[in-house]
């Protein structure tokens, strides 16, 4: 999904024409796909899959992606933040409607995020956790 969300951002589309904010509403939907994986990658973590392993990918899927969380959070609960009623205090609601995009980074709530770098946090923490998942099916024996 994070794949494609890059991509389509990227694209150019035959209705570019009439919906204008065709990025916007691609990049709101990277930042769900982006979420959906790292729920993942958590929910892998909390199975019997390799712990350490996969609490890394996850640390560092967060680390790459600081704002992500924010962006989130704020999207999925956009109406109480459009009445001032969000959790987030620091977030204003004129923040929601600005924003911007220059092919690489999306800029909005007065945070970034870079999407090469999203794509590239979101294919570790997937191998990750395919990695995770094929070893816990297939594991190693002491035999040859």
């Amino acid at each position: 999904m994070v794949s494609i969300q890059c991509r389509r951002i990227r694209s150019s589309e035959p209705g570019d024409r009439q919906f204008v904010l065709r990025w916007w509403a691609d990049l709101q939907f990277l930042i769900v796909a982006l979420w959906r994986l790292r729920a993942a990658g958590v929910l892998a973590l909390q199975s019997e899959l390799d712990g350490a392993s996969l609490e890394g990918a996850v640390d560092s899927f967060d680390l790459a992606l600081p704002h992500l969380r924010r962006m989130r959070n704020v999207g999925e609960h956009v109406g109480d933040y459009a009445m001032e009623n969000g959790r987030d205090r620091t977030v204003q609601r004129k923040q929601l409607q600005v924003g911007s995009f220059d092919g690489t980074s999306f800029s909005w709530l007065d945070v970034e995020l870079n999407i090469d770098r999203a794509l590239d946090a979101a294919e570790r923490l997937h191998r990750a956790v395919k990695d995770a998942a094929f070893a816990a099916a297939f594991p190693r024996s002491g035999s040859a």
